[in-house]
């Protein structure tokens, strides 16, 4: 698998992906991955792509008609079902720090693996390990799945993870930062 930061999928549809892979590939180097309308891809500057999607949004360019959503990814792993929920809370240890206090939810989308992993419970572990971070840290966080100040999320593709924080104002700015 090639080496990633940043996952975006494609709308649903015949030749989707396709453009919208050409779009991207000026942006960075995207690949398709074998999970439909799923591309993962590198960019140098992760900030300085997302602007460039949102430019490009602004200005009509054709491919951003395909776009669904992006996340750039922060950090990717490998994992096995039975070593992800500790390895994501060791991933996400340092985000305590860069959190304050607010909303916040644990997202897990998973591709591959059905069966072996239950996303529920995964992010219900991984948000009660977030939380005790911060609490230890004196900030107040309390769950809430809309309008959440920070979104945990973890993006997998087989068993590899990426993993990311996303603030709501990364959201009010490029609004295709969005977790499933």
């Amino acid at each position: 698998m090639k080496d990633w930061n940043i996952i975006v999928t494609a709308l649903p549809g015949i030749r989707h992906q396709h453009r919208l892979l050409q779009g991207l590939n000026l942006l960075g180097e995207f690949h398709p991955c074998e999970f439909k309308d799923v591309c993962i891809g590198r960019a140098e500057n992760t900030e300085r792509f997302l602007e460039s999607v949102r430019q490009a949004i602004e200005t009509g360019a054709e491919w951003t008609h395909d776009l669904g959503r992006v996340i750039p990814v922060e950090q990717t792993f490998l994992f096995t079902p039975e070593t992800l929920e500790e390895q994501l809370k060791q991933a996400i240890t340092p985000f305590a720090a860069r959190i304050k206090d607010g909303s916040f939810y644990v997202r897990l989308e998973r591709r591959g693996m059905l069966g072996s992993i239950m996303s529920p419970e995964v992010e219900r572990a991984v948000a009660d390990f977030l939380f005790t971070l911060a609490e230890n840290q004196g900030k107040q966080l309390h769950v809430s799945f809309t309008d959440a100040d920070y979104i945990v999320v973890a993006e997998t593709i087989g068993n590899q993870c990426g993993i990311a924080l996303i603030t709501r104002d990364m959201q009010m700015r490029y609004p295709f930062v969005q977790p499933k």
